[in-house]
């Protein structure tokens, strides 16, 4: 998606779809400047016109090498980083009901000094109605019985009414502010540029397509060891198994409808399945499948490259951006220039009172509506 290299992704797809592996894969891409082009052939003198010096070849695919190498190494460090940030997160998150609870106990226990009384004997208490946490989303019933509990505290005071309103503004702040925090994880992370990572998948997305890719086990190496089914509203994947059964690792429907003609997928052996879904519609999406959790769409990188949009609408870009150039260095306008040429031509035209001078433009001058003025 955010490579300018990618528009090659679908010839280069299925080359690596019929070759099955990575060294075959490499072998026909060798095969191809061997055969059509000079990449093997070695310069002898310094006369010779095609070819390399001895070893520069070598070096250049070595370079090539390192560059992707480099990436892939920030790749890791970027997952790594993600990874303990989310053990960290559920730690946190396991240990604080654990630290109230213990200074709960601390402030209850009564002081040494005092002579311990006896507990008073035990009165059954009716049932009371458990609240939702603050992590839970109330049900519908929940609802109600908070609306209920809301009324009657404000027949008897509205304190209390105030206090449970600021609370629940509280929680829903903590929730936004949790839930943009991990949105700009994954954003650090390409896997999940826009998108999210989940148990066994993550996602990331442009305003047209989004990249899936699904985590498989290493022993899976093969193309036929994988079963991908793309529908316009559905998504399954299957590996084979070491038993040569086969097991599902994702199924499930797609939270919008995509072009299942141009989808398209290929294989890390011993890594993920990478599905490309192109998308129908051309909108940011929530979600990969409609059970999943949804991101919110306000803390995504929104913006469009120029290269997505049509023709039309570059054209109209790039002649704005070209307007706002000339005017900072105070040089005609695209519309202005236009003005200009066609009065240079019939300044000199047959009745024009200019004929025969030199075309001055300081003598006339146009406002942004077009209208020329003799000065």
């Amino acid at each position: 998606m955010a490579s300018m290299n990618e528009k090659y992704d679908t010839a280069l797809i299925g080359i690596l779809q019929n070759e099955g592996q990575i060294a075959k894969f490499l072998d026909v891409l060798l095969g191809f400047l061997y055969r059509r082009t000079d990449f093997y052939r070695v310069m002898k003198t310094e006369n010779d016109k095609l070819g390399f010096p001895p070893g520069v070849a070598m070096k250049l695919l070595a370079n090539i090498f390192k560059k992707y190498e480099n990436l892939a190494a920030q790749d890791e460090v970027k997952r790594q980083k993600l990874m303990q940030e989310r053990a960290a997160q559920s730690v946190s998150s396991v240990q604080e009901p654990k630290l109230e609870t213990e200074s709960s106990k601390s402030k209850a226990a009564p002081p040494t000094s005092q002579p311990q009384q006896q507990p008073p004997p035990s009165i059954p208490l009716p049932p009371q109605t458990s609240q939702p946490s603050s992590e839970e989303k109330p049900s519908g019933s929940d609802r109600a019985a908070a609306a209920v509990t809301k009324k009657d505290a404000e027949a008897g005071g509205g304190g209390d009414t105030e206090m449970d309103v600021d609370g629940d503004n509280t929680t829903k702040d903590k929730k936004e502010g949790e839930q943009e925090r991990l949105q700009k994880v994954f954003q650090d992370n390409p896997e999940s540029y826009n998108g999210a990572v989940r148990d066994n998948y993550s996602w990331s997305q442009s305003i047209t397509d989004t990249d899936v890719r699904v985590m498989v086990p290493k022993t899976v190496l093969k193309g036929k060891d994988v079963q991908v089914d793309i529908s316009k509203k559905r998504l399954s994947v299957r590996y084979r198994n070491a038993s040569g059964g086969w097991e599902e690792v994702l199924n499930g429907d797609l939270t919008w409808e995509v072009r299942a003609d141009e989808c398209m997928w290929t294989l890390s052996p011993g890594q993920h399945v990478h599905i490309n879904l192109e998308k129908k519609d051309e909108r940011w999406w929530e979600a990969v499948l409609v059970d999943e959790p949804k991101i919110n769409t306000r803390k995504i990188d929104c913006s469009r490259s120029i290269t997505d949009l049509d023709d039309e609408a570059q054209a109209k870009i790039e002649e704005m951006m070209y307007n706002e150039r000339q005017k900072r260095m105070g040089l005609p306008q695209s519309h202005e220039q236009k003005t200009m040429d066609m009065l240079r031509q019939a300044w000199d035209a047959e009745g024009s009172p200019f004929r025969g001078q030199p075309f001055d433009p300081s003598a006339i001058s146009v406002d942004p509506s077009g209208v020329i003025k003799m000065k």
